[in-house]
């Protein structure tokens, strides 16, 4: 990688907002098989479940995969849907596709399905599975072959006789050439928080009472051992970090994570040899840079990598000095080896826009394995550009000075999107529509007076998916966009004038002061003058 300096080695802590669960109360009852019942998740959007993250990673491996347009029959399902709203983001983003959700969750399942039938989305059903024998069920007999499948945060935490149960799913159902996201807890660097898992469960399930409470009290009593320095002998690695942090996360993360009788984090070789039962096979991750051993090894441990021609073995070797606690693979059932030369056009086609205002577009970025730097003569060009709008990876290749190989579009395509700074645009040009609003609006909604700084799920028509827009910010497109009745390609709106954003600060938190207003004027004058542009750009009229 030209363009790329080596990493510097220094660790870099797990990021955990994106695994953070919050409470809702269900009744307890035996029919969980271990798993937590009596907490459920609340509405999350994930970038790695979305059709064309899955393709990019294939194509990056070499592999045949495309980004289908919104418009074409395609069949797209969510194992483990929970509330379902990533599932109901790619349903109102593609109106041509069928979307089907299926939880083993009853009330899941009725909730989403609320979701569904509020927001008008005809094109996704929700299905209640036990996946321990839904592949011989007349209701999964009824499914047509399944296109896409993701699997968000189940597979490390069933039982195996529902993992056994998924694989003969995915036998049956998905199609040659599909695409599968999976996302597991990964050996060896959970190995450190195996005995803390159990101390915070075994402590916990003699509190008794509700998931929640029995987590926060085995964590006490983790966090008194631990004090011990004979005691705290049973921690290394994953262990401290989350001991560390363990009085910062919400207790309801503890209770999924700690409180399952099954959770049980894995080595990548053995899920890939469960997958392969089902006659799929590993070809990426959809955390773009772990796709480039180059930023993320040493030049030794690069060469070791190197004496091995086994996707296994070499995953191996980068969990092993890289540290990752959750992979987020990509299989495919029936992967087809596509000529560089053809891989290399269909990457140079893709359009991508920037994905955070151009003052915040860094040239340093943390990898697990350290820190690495962007070339300045290479990457700001391409950042200059892209914050004019959306440019094919062509286009951008071909700026005139921009200072490099402009023969690696992979390079260039897979660092903006796996260092958070672009996202991939596969329709372009395709406007906001009533669908997603519709869904848009009712996500804020759900969240209640609980917005903050949570990234919440939009569907965007152009991006195929959905884009996580921070609370009050979803709050300022929602109230630009209500009056929205053109869908006009491109549509710009007009900025709201103070009188109207006082308005807003009233309905947010009417008994305001004025140090209190003057507060949201500032963060709302902000999002209009830095953040807004980059939405309209990905499609998103605000």
């Amino acid at each position: 990688m030209a363009a790329i300096s080596p990493p510097t080695r220094r660790y870099s802590a797990p990021a955990w907002s994106s695994w953070l669960r919050t409470e809702r109360e269900f009744e307890m009852s035996g029919w969980g098989s271990g798993y937590i019942t009596d907490i459920a998740y609340i509405p999350g959007f994930y970038q790695a479940q979305m059709q064309s993250t899955m393709a990019l990673a294939a194509l990056l491996s070499g592999k045949k995969a495309r980004l289908v347009g919104r418009h074409e029959a395609y069949h797209y399902a969510d194992i483990g849907c929970g509330l379902g709203m990533s599932a109901l983001i790619v349903a109102a983003a593609n109106p041509g596709w069928q979307v089907t959700g299926l939880d083993f969750n009853p009330a899941h399942v009725a909730a989403a399905r609320e979701m569904a039938r509020q927001t008008g989305l005809s094109n996704i059903s929700f299905i209640e599975a036990d996946f321990t024998n839904f592949a011989e069920s007349t209701a999964c007999q009824a499914l047509p072959e399944i296109d896409t499948v993701s699997m968000h945060g189940v597979w490390s935490w069933v039982a195996p006789a529902v993992q056994d149960g998924i694989l003969r799913l995915l036998n049956a159902k998905l199609a040659a050439g599909g695409l599968m996201h999976v996302s597991y807890n990964v050996l060896p660097a959970w190995r450190g928080a195996l005995g803390l898992q159990r101390l915070i469960r075994e402590a916990g399930l003699r509190h008794g009472g509700r998931s929640d409470k029995q987590a926060r009290a085995g964590a006490d009593i983790a966090v008194r051992l631990a004090k011990d320095e004979a005691g705290s002998k049973f921690l290394e690695g994953m262990g401290n970090v989350l001991l560390d942090r363990i009085g910062n996360l919400p207790v309801p993360y503890l209770a999924h994570e700690f409180m399952n009788r099954h959770w049980a984090p894995c080595f990548h070789l053995d899920v890939a040899e469960r997958f392969a039962s089902a006659k799929m096979v590993f070809v990426g991750s959809c955390q773009m840079l772990d796709n480039f051993p180059q930023l993320s090894l040493s030049e030794g441990q690069r060469a070791i990598l190197q004496e091995f021609d086994d996707p296994g073995m070499a995953e191996l070797i980068k969990d092993l000095c890289m540290g990752r606690s959750l992979r987020n693979d990509v299989f495919m059932r029936g992967a087809v080896p596509m000529p560089l030369a053809q891989r290399d056009a269909a990457l140079l086609s893709m359009t991508v826009a920037l994905s955070k205002p151009r003052a915040e577009c860094k040239l340093e970025f943390d990898t697990i394995g350290g820190t690495a730097s962007l070339s300045p003569s290479y990457y700001e060009p391409v950042f200059d550009r892209l914050s004019q709008g959306p440019a094919t990876i062509e286009e951008l290749l071909a700026l005139p000075d921009l200072v490099g190989r402009r023969d690696n579009p992979a390079e260039l395509i897979g660092v903006l999107m796996g260092t958070n700074q672009a996202v991939l645009v596969p329709n372009p040009g395709a406007p906001m529509d009533r669908r997603c609003t519709a869904l848009n609006a009712a996500s804020v909604t759900q969240r209640g007076g609980d917005i903050g700084e949570t990234g919440i799920g939009f569907a965007v028509p152009a991006l195929g998916g959905g884009f996580a827009i921070p609370g009050i910010a979803a709050i300022a497109v929602l109230n630009q966009q209500a009056a929205l009745s053109d869908e006009t390609p491109g549509l710009v709106l007009q900025r709201p004038s103070p009188p109207t954003i006082d308005r807003w600060i009233d309905q947010l938190e009417p008994a305001a002061d004025d140090a209190r207003r003057g507060e949201f004027m500032t963060v709302f004058r902000k999002f209009f003058d830095e953040f807004a542009p980059v939405l309209n750009d990905l499609g998103i009229p605000c």
